[in-house]
Parts: structure tokens; C-alpha cells; sequence
């Protein structure tokens, strides 16, 4: 692999919004992130509208783009970044973990058979799992001996004291943390004062996104929530199971202070939404109400399908509001049409309605708990 290089390896820029949305990292450590804790890394996504783009790479690197789904300012983006990077961090000691247990079981069996050639296979497969070169040292019968061992400690001290200035470092003004504060949930670590201020703005963790306190939206006070159950009706991949049917209903009313264009009225609305009868779907459904009550089911906005503005729209938790056209249909489909002048068919694309919102869904009863995880929706 060449010259050793830590496992994550983040490029700083002096200035530039687009350069400041990108962040390089081992691919190792990427994918171990990704096959070990996706849950982190959704949740990173949901709570901030970002999507995490492989924006270029090279052999050992991926450089990732943040991207967003509206504008944001730049301090947003810096505090996302941040976010990741300490979420590559935390995968970085994890893979390292990892790897040593693997060096440690390699040196037992290399003591155990008094092979030379052994020890130097398993080095190599620690290697080819993302471990940095070692250029055989430590290795019994190595030529380099102690001097080039030396040298390659002495690297490793100055990684480790630079591993631990960043993990001195307070993720929020950068500089020294004073008076260290550590959050409960999440272990993340910040000036106290720093971390003070920032959940007075909002009560979830600046690094993950771990929310600290009950969170309470600006959903209309007079809707109503109302529950009914259907054994007859039948959900694709819960046929043993009935359904419940979840009708939220909303009169016409004025905004107030905490919506968008106070005094100014929106017009009532109702939605349907369905989940099975079975134990984890009533487990949804309690968290549901939870989230009703606090008023974040719902919020006063622009419709994301009419472009209608001051109206009540779904504020992301995801319902499933058809009981069929689950995820593995198309979100599109090809409408064959003709193109005049010279006669030739073409084929305009259109939303099917319904594709993303029904079942069969395996793995949306878990996610949707996920979602409501993140706001502090939990069954606790």
C-alpha cells in the first residue's frame, strides 16, 4: 500500500463553500461505517436533508460531497461535515479494533507453529483489510531490524498525540475543550458553555444529531387522530394480520406565530394512513400518537406534489398511506406518446401513485422507528 497513511485522511480548504462540502476517507473506513452502524449514517442524512455522494476516488480514497436537498447556509454545512467526520472517526477506532484482534489471534498462531512464513501471511491479510504497511517490521528474521521499528513507532506516537489533540478538540468553536461536558446518550464531548448554547438553538447533539429533551413541532392543535382496526383488510407481507387505519383530520384554520405566514389561512385536510395489526405494528402505532401529541406529525408549508403554498403537509415520518405499490415498484413509469413533426414515438415519464407509500415494505416498521428515534420518539 506504499507509505502508511492513518485511516481517515480529512483535506481541509482555506475557503470555498463547495469545497468545504467534501471530505476524503479511506475507503476501509467508509464501508466499514456503512456495513456496521447505516443507522447512523440514515439518521445523519434524515435530520439535516443531505445525501452523502462519492463526489471522486483513487485506489485507497473516497472523497465524499455533501449535498442538500434546499439551500442551506454555510454554517450548516460546516456543522454536517463535522458531524460525519466525527461518525468516520468513531468507525476508524471501531476498524482498528477490529484489526488488532485479528494481529493478536495471528501472533498466537504464528507462536503456535514457529512460522516464520505464517506470520508474514496473516500481516498481509491484516493488511488487505485496510491496515497500513508495515514494510516488515516486527516481523522475526526481518532485515530491517530495530532501527526501522523504531521509526515506525515513533510514527505511530505522533499519529496517536494528533488522534488525541482532535479528540481534545471541541467540535463546536475548535479550540481546547474548557470544562468538558459529555453528553449521556451519544458520549460526544464539547465545551460546556459551547454545548449550552447550542441546545438552547436545538436539542439534539451537533455531532450525530442525537436528540436531548422532548421536541414539540408547530403541527395545527386541532387535528384529531383517530384508530380503527380491519381484520378483513390485508397488507402485503402481513397477510396473517389485520390492518389499522390511521385517519388524521384537520379543520381550516389561521397561522400562528410559529408558522410560516401568521394570520394568513390554510385550508383543512384529511389523510389516511395504514399499518398492520401485529405487535410491531401496534409498537408504531403508540409512537405515532406520541409524535401526534407533540405536534410533529404534521407542519404548515408548501406542498411537495402541488406546490400549493400555506397548507398542511407531512413532516418526515414516514406513513405509508397505500396499502399497496411498495418499494420495488418504479417511482416512474414510461408513457408512450408521439412527437410531431416527423411521427416518431417517444415516451414522456409520470409519478405512480402510491410507489414508496404501500407495502410489501420488510423493513419499515424498523426504519420508522429509526426516524422517530431520532426526534426522541422512543417506547421508554
Amino acid at each position: 500500500m506504499g507509505s502508511p497513511v492513518p485511516f481517515v485522511w480529512f483535506r481541509m480548504a482555506a475557503s470555498g463553500v463547495h469545497t468545504k462540502s467534501k471530505v476524503t476517507v479511506h475507503k476501509e473506513v467508509w464501508d466499514f461505517l456503512n456495513k456496521e452502524t447505516p443507522s447512523k449514517l440514515n439518521r445523519l442524512r434524515e435530520d439535516n436533508g443531505v445525501r452523502i455522494l462519492i463526489d471522486g476516488e483513487t485506489s485507497e480514497i473516497y472523497v465524499l460531497r455533501l449535498s442538500f436537498d434546499s439551500q442551506v447556509p454555510a454554517n450548516t454545512i460546516s456543522i454536517v461535515r463535522k458531524a460525519l467526520k466525527s461518525l468516520l472517526r468513531d468507525a476508524e477506532k471501531e476498524l482498528k479494533k477490529s484489526c488488532k484482534q485479528h494481529q493478536i489471534s495471528g501472533c498466537m498462531a504464528y507462536a503456535d507453529k514457529n512460522s516464520e512464513h505464517a506470520g508474514e501471511l496473516h500481516l498481509r491479510n491484516v493488511y488487505s483489510r485496510g491496515q497500513q504497511s508495515t514494510s516488515g517490521r516486527g516481523l522475526p528474521g526481518s532485515s530491517s531490524g530495530g532501527a526501522s521499528g523504531s521509526h515506525g513507532n515513533s510514527r505511530d506516537h505522533r499519529r496517536e498525540e494528533a488522534e488525541d489533540d482532535r479528540e481534545n478538540q471541541c467540535p463546536i468553536c475548535l479550540g481546547e475543550i474548557q470544562n468538558i461536558k459529555t453528553l449521556e446518550k451519544c458520549q460526544h464531548s464539547f465545551c460546556e458553555d459551547c454545548i449550552t448554547r447550542a441546545l438552547q438553538v436545538k436539542k439534539a447533539c451537533p455531532m450525530c444529531g442525537r436528540f436531548y429533551g422532548q421536541l414539540v413541532g408547530n403541527q395545527p392543535e386541532n387535528g384529531r387522530m383517530l384508530v380503527s382496526k380491519d381484520s378483513s383488510l390485508l397488507l402485503p407481507g402481513y397477510e396473517k394480520y389485520g390492518t389499522i387505519i390511521i385517519q388524521y383530520v384537520f379543520p381550516p384554520g389561521i397561522q400562528g406565530s410559529e408558522h410560516p405566514n401568521p394570520g394568513v389561512r390554510y385550508p383543512g385536510t384529511t389523510r389516511v394512513a395504514y399499518l398492520p395489526d401485529c405487535p410491531e405494528g401496534n409498537k408504531v402505532l403508540t409512537l405515532f400518537k406520541k409524535a401526534f401529541d407533540q405536534r410533529l406529525t404534521f407542519t404548515i408549508g408548501t406542498s411537495m406534489t402541488t406546490g400549493r403554498p400555506n397548507v398542511i403537509t407531512w413532516n418526515d415520518i414516514h406513513h405509508k398511506t397505500n396499502c399497496t405499490g411498495g418499494p420495488q415498484l418504479p417511482l416512474v413509469q414510461a408513457v408512450p406518446h408521439v412527437r410531431t413533426p416527423d411521427l416518431q414515438t417517444t415516451h414522456s415519464y409520470k409519478w405512480t401513485p402510491g410507489c414508496w407509500f404501500g407495502y410489501p415494505d420488510p423493513t419499515y416498521l424498523l426504519r420508522v422507528q429509526e426516524e422517530l428515534r431520532a426526534k426522541g420518539i422512543t417506547a421508554d
